[in-house]
């Protein structure tokens, strides 16, 4: 999911102008609804699993991004890990709780496109690690689905719905 949306331009990433829609990363037959302040929405298709990242954190390389701990794959993995909330949040479809593992990722090398979110040279390569929590849904029934990401702080919650129609992305 963070090479895809670190290798979007910002004008179409969740991260820059890309709008509501920029949201629900398409991950190729998954959906990852996911943003700053989550996704109010994704219109799937049948069929489309759902890659819930209730809570995740990247660190890279690139000037300005949480210098404060190093470079190397270590600093890295600590910097995301610490900068990362520390907590499960509670996840819920239609009311159900799922499961939630905390997973991450290998280091990464990702190559920046032009007006991409570190506002590097296009073509700039660079590395990162990422922490999340997360869950992976099958694909849900045709119809309205909500999904809910509960925080320590109830403040922080996440809601998004998922619309499962003909037609619909990925």
């Amino acid at each position: 999911m963070w090479t895809t949306l670190l290798e979007t331009p910002l004008a179409e990433s969740p991260f820059g102008g890309g709008g509501p829609a920029s949201a629900c990363t398409d991950l190729g037959g998954t959906v990852a609804p996911f943003g700053p302040g989550g996704a109010e929405s994704c219109t799937v298709k049948p069929g489309t699993k759902i890659f819930v990242a209730a809570a995740s954190w990247e660190c890279s390389t690139f000037a300005g991004d949480h210098f404060e701990f190093g470079t190397t794959e270590p600093d890295l993995r600590e910097c995301a890990r610490v900068t990362d909330v520390q907590e499960a949040p509670t996840v819920t479809v239609d009311g159900v709780a799922v499961p939630v593992s905390e997973v991450e990722t290998q280091l990464a090398n990702i190559v920046l496109p032009a007006d991409n979110v570190f506002e590097q040279p296009e073509g700039a390569q660079g590395q990162f690690v990422a922490h999340g929590w997360v869950t992976l849904l099958h694909p849900l029934t045709p119809g309205t689905h909500t999904i809910v990401m509960e925080f320590a702080d109830p403040a922080d919650t996440i809601t998004t719905t998922i619309i499962v129609q003909p037609g619909g992305f990925a």
